[in-house]
């Protein structure tokens, strides 16, 4: 008995005190996004040293620092319907994140540590672009309308698009991407940033691969659990249904890119499925949606 009464009482303690930690951080920060998609171990610290385990559908909050474990991914949905992902054994720090119907109060700035990254704008970008900016250890982004990306190691940060809505532009430092698919080089020893030139499909391919995002139906990177399976299947059929109801009534004019989107995500829900089935967790999930996708 004495057993039992010691094994729920250190079970009850240890509820109490992972409530009070989600609760600390919680006072510490504002929500500002949700985990949509992971796999893996990823885990957000606070400055005051709280860690927080996170999982699907877990809030974000400001001054999280998201760290990736090995062969782990995360992917976020930010309350102003900007999407984020992260590769493995990567950190970003969210600085700051303020959305709001005053304009001149909207502002984001995340620092990316180390890893691969990619950023698809939302309505931030639209309502106040100049107070936008992603930082590396060596630069500063700026973003008018764009699907960034950037790969950042002690060597070298490579940083670019997959994708620029018409008329839009992204700043590197000193350097201005104008076109689609193209990307600079940064020396972290010097700072100096190459000229830009085109993205290979290769670099997209991989940099897709490594951060996958399930809004655009990207299936992601092989050998994963069943757990994480679990998890993208779970994912899939929350994204189906956001994208859904972003569709709008039959009387709206169809969404072409969406939809395109939306079929994306069912075949890839379809694979994953399968995949859970047959108990094939070590084969290759493709790339999914592969590029990019919707763009804001």
């Amino acid at each position: 008995m004495r057993i039992a009464e010691k094994l729920i009482r250190t079970t009850m303690l240890t509820i109490l005190f992972i409530c009070m930690t989600q609760f600390a951080a919680f006072a510490a920060g504002t929500p500002i996004g949700e985990v949509v998609s992971m796999i893996g171990s990823v885990v957000a610290e606070q400055p005051d040293g709280t860690v927080r385990q996170l999982e699907l559908n877990e809030q974000i909050i400001t001054q999280d620092v998201i760290v990736t474990g090995i062969k782990s991914t995360v992917e976020i949905l930010f309350k102003d319907e900007s999407i984020y992902s992260q590769g493995p054994e990567a950190r970003i720090s969210l600085d700051d994140f303020v959305y709001s119907e005053e304009k001149s109060a909207t502002r984001l700035l995340f620092s990316m540590g180390k890893g691969t990254f990619r950023y698809v704008t939302g309505q931030i970008v639209k309502t106040n672009p100049d107070a936008f900016a992603l930082q590396t250890p060596t630069t500063t982004i700026g973003i008018r309308g764009t699907e960034v990306f950037a790969v950042v190691t002690p060597q070298k940060e490579e940083i670019g698009n997959t994708k620029l809505s018409k008329g839009h532009t992204m700043t590197v430092g000193n350097k201005s991407l104008d076109t689609p698919r193209t990307s600079v080089s940064v020396d972290p020893m010097t700072g100096a940033i190459s000229d830009p030139t085109p993205v290979s499909q290769e670099t997209i391919n991989k940099v897709v691969k490594e951060a996958p995002m399930t809004s655009q139906g990207e299936l992601g990177n092989a050998d994963v659990s069943s757990k994480d399976i679990e998890r993208k299947i779970e994912s899939f059929k929350q994204q189906i249904e956001r994208n859904k109801g972003s569709l709008g009534s039959l009387d709206d004019k169809p969404d072409y890119a969406q939809l395109h989107i939306l079929k994306v995500q069912k075949t890839s829900l379809e694979t994953s499925e399968s995949n859970h089935d047959s108990g094939d967790t070590t084969g290759d999930l493709g790339g999914g949606g592969g590029g990019g996708g919707g763009g804001h």
